[in-house]
């Protein structure tokens, strides 16, 4: 979803202004790749998938929360009978800039995981289909793009392709019941301690809002030690209205491991 302050939109438009807006390739490639059903007794059967962007170099796309200014990938769906579409889903993100704008979403390729469910028996044939909206920057400016994309249920899954989007699921945030949230805030900063988390390498990680206007995104968050635990002190954002009442986060550890989701309410 693209929003954006009056600050946002003024150098949106200086930026739009400057460069080609373009509807045709939006500087990127998209496909949507199928892995072989799965098939569980008493279970639903399921198809894993993922739509795969590329982005031509120097470009960048959008996390579900775009930052500063954006518009996260979006996908339309037609699907054959018996089959229904779970929500597009994001892995996390890096820090990009559009101009002087912070965002945080992916350069070069990244496979955006969704998974089919099966009611009754799988289809012998159908294809499924999906309209592939984005929004691509680079330092000068912006294009939008869209993109019909296929494939057929029948078709035998390619092995890598298989293998890629297996690995896509594998790398999405994932929970831990250990590690807590608590969140502070006075005179426009907010504090963030995480704690629980002796059993995991979090010094220095990398923490990314998914909750919009919420946290500034023109610094980078990261995990500092404290007496408490590990914590990070963070400028409001802009827009925020009101006081925080709910806060969903992914934490990026330094060293190669999954990232994590933590939530907050209160």
């Amino acid at each position: 979803m693209l929003y954006c302050g009056m600050r946002t939109i003024f150098l949106l438009i200086l930026l739009m202004s400057s460069s080609l807006w373009s509807q045709e390739t939006g500087h990127a490639t998209a496909e949507l790749w199928l892995a072989p059903p799965r098939v569980e007794e008493g279970k639903p059967t399921v198809i894993p998938a993922a739509i795969r962007m590329v982005y031509e170099k120097g470009w960048h796309g959008y996390w579900v929360n775009p930052g500063e200014g954006g518009m996260k990938t979006e996908v339309t769906w037609k699907l054959p009978a018996g089959l229904s579409a779970g929500a597009l889903q994001f892995p996390a993100p890096k820090r990009e800039m559009t101009g002087e704008l912070a965002c945080y979403g992916y350069v070069g390729e990244v496979l955006l995981p969704v998974l089919f469910t099966v009611t009754g028996a799988l289809p012998k044939e159908g294809d499924i289909e999906a309209t592939v909206s984005w929004l691509a920057c680079d330092e000068k400016g912006c294009a939008s793009g869209e993109a019909t994309v296929k494939a057929n249920v029948a078709s035998v899954a390619d092995a890598s392709r298989a293998a890629a989007v297996a690995a896509a699921f594998a790398a999405l945030p994932v929970a831990d019941e250990k590690l807590k949230l608590q969140v502070t805030e006075a005179d426009g900063w907010v504090t963030l301690l995480v704690t629980g988390a002796e059993h995991r390498d979090l010094l220095g990680a990398e923490i990314f809002p998914v909750t919009e206007q919420a946290l500034d995104p023109r610094e980078s968050i990261l995990l500092q030690k404290t007496a408490t635990g590990l914590a990070a002190r963070v400028k409001k954002n802009e827009y925020a209205t009101g006081p925080l009442t709910q806060l969903s986060l992914v934490i990026v550890p330094k060293a190669p491991q999954r990232a994590l989701a933590v939530e907050w309410k209160k």
